[in-house]
């Protein structure tokens, strides 16, 4: 009996060391087959990634369906390929891909909300905006979507320009960045001024005085208050907000130029003008100022001395936009006129700055003929500003 259990007592280390040892060799074995013969999704998978490192979102489309085919639970993989159906405009195929991901039960918890947000943005894109808003607002208690989804929520609210509830999505992404987004506030708040104006509602001061405490440097405010007291033939406090742009934003100076000479005009003040366009002159860079007083020379019957002064500033600062109203007063003038290259030139700067844009975005370059407080394209508040001057030939 002794001996048995001496020889069970050398038999089990050995057993237990054969076993580890054949269960290592099949493990090995099994190791080097995998290296020899690697998985095609994963390879596939890989080679997507890279094709959409740079950039060839075609041929990683292509990649991840083979990658679909194979393994229809890789839910990375589905939203990467959602959001790049979406990116390529095909809408369509990004909110199928989207549903039915959202529609797997199996599906881990952030990955199902990662998708109902990626379905949320297929639908903003598709227009559908009351879904869009719907899923937005279900994600809002998800930190890790809070920002994302009021974003959204923001751009839902200007599409359909209501701006109430753009303010209060704006105050809650305020106070989720910690930073602060009042220049955007106070636009939204001129937004209701300027609604309220052109219906004839009292609202507008009050919305212009909100947009005051959310930022009072905006150079809009001052411009719809000038017009509002402008359309009620309050020449005066017209004037005092027309100046107020001079102080809040003076990339918006141009802007009051002929507003202050309509007031000043009805106001039957001239000599307040020649003052209000000397300060401008020296305040404001460009040519401007000097042609709105070469200007306002010419119509008071002192020709001479608005090609004189006009002339004067273009010799120390060059100006297209000076250089043809100098022509254009030129050609005027009874006693002289232009030579045929000169009045072709006229002509043509004439036709150029008819076309040529004079607000530019200073985040991405849009240009338009019209001021913009939100950019058409890139969708920025407070980035469209005047254009000095003219570039022929850009």
């Amino acid at each position: 009996m002794l001996d048995g259990l001496l020889a069970l007592l050398v038999l089990l280390p050995a057993a237990a060391g054969a076993g580890w040892w054949a269960r290592g060799r099949s493990e090995r074995r099994r190791r080097a087959e995998y290296r020899r013969k690697p998985s095609p999704v994963h390879a596939d998978y890989l080679r997507g990634i890279s094709y959409l490192v740079n950039e060839d979102a075609d041929r990683a489309i292509e990649t991840f369906i083979r990658v679909l085919d194979v393994d229809d639970e890789t839910a990375e993989t589905h939203l990467a390929l959602g959001n790049l159906f979406r990116r390529q405009g095909d809408i369509d195929r990004a909110l199928r891909l989207h549903q039915n991901l959202v529609a797997r039960p199996n599906l881990a918890l952030h990955h199902r909300n990662q998708a109902r947000y990626e379905l949320g943005c297929d639908y903003l894109k598709a227009g559908v905006l009351d879904r869009a808003e719907g899923l937005f607002v279900e994600l809002l208690d998800q930190s890790a979507f809070t920002e994302r989804c009021l974003n959204g929520l923001i751009a839902i609210h200007e599409k359909v320009r209501d701006w109430d509830q753009a303010i209060v999505a704006t105050q809650h992404l305020e106070r989720v960045r910690g930073a602060t987004l009042r220049p955007i506030v106070a636009q939204y708040y001129c937004e209701l001024a300027e609604q309220a104006a052109e219906g004839g509602d009292d609202k507008a001061a009050r919305y212009l005085k909100s947009a005051r405490q959310a930022y009072r440097e905006c150079a809009r405010i001052s411009l719809i208050a000038g017009r509002i007291a402008e359309r009620n033939r309050d020449y005066r406090s017209a004037i005092r907000a027309y100046r107020e742009v001079l102080t809040h934003d003076v990339a918006f100076a141009t802007e009051i130029l002929e507003p202050m000479r309509r007031c000043f005009d009805a106001s039957d003040d001239a000599m307040g003008y020649v003052d209000f366009l000397q300060a401008f002159m020296v305040e404001v860079e460009g040519a401007a100022g000097h042609v709105a007083y070469a200007r306002h020379l010419q119509r008071a019957g002192r020709l001479d001395e608005a090609i004189a002064h006009l002339s004067r500033y273009l010799q120390s600062e060059a100006s297209w936009i000076g250089f043809y109203h100098l022509l254009e007063l030129a050609s005027a003038d009874p006693r002289s006129s232009l030579t045929g290259p000169l009045d072709s030139l006229r002509q043509s700067l004439a036709r150029i700055i008819d076309h040529e844009p004079t607000y530019r975005c200073g985040h991405c370059g849009f240009s338009s003929r019209y001021l913009h407080w939100q950019c058409p394209s890139c969708r920025q508040w407070n980035s469209m500003v005047p254009r000095r001057d003219i570039r022929p030939g850009e």
